[in-house]
């Protein structure tokens, strides 16, 4: 085997080494940015709960507000309060799922 045969092996092999490297780097950080991309809806779908619970409670206490100070009678709070229940367990669970993301 001549001396340029030996370089182009060699070439060969730190090459093939290189791309391997490379591939696995790229996959890996695919993994990792996937992550990140639930992370983030997962944030938001919580972020979006919240608002929809905010808007419950302003609700309930412009109600509550309004038999103090003016008397009227309050409305019936079984679907607000229904509501309030389910947007919780809501984000009970998508708090679960990013806490198990960010443990990973």
């Amino acid at each position: 085997m001549s001396e340029m045969e030996k370089y182009v092996e060699m070439f060969t092999k730190v090459f093939n080494k290189s791309v391997e490297a490379f591939e696995a780097g790229t996959k890996e950080l695919s993994v990792r940015l996937q992550k990140e991309k639930k992370k983030v809806e997962l944030k938001s779908q919580i972020g979006q709960h919240e608002r929809q619970m905010a808007k419950a409670y302003e609700r309930m206490g412009e109600a509550y507000f309004k038999h103090l100070e003016e008397g009227v009678e309050m409305e019936p709070m079984d679907d607000i309060l229904d509501l309030l229940r389910s947007n919780k367990k809501v984000i009970a669970l998508l708090q679960e799922q990013l806490n198990e993301l960010e443990e990973k």
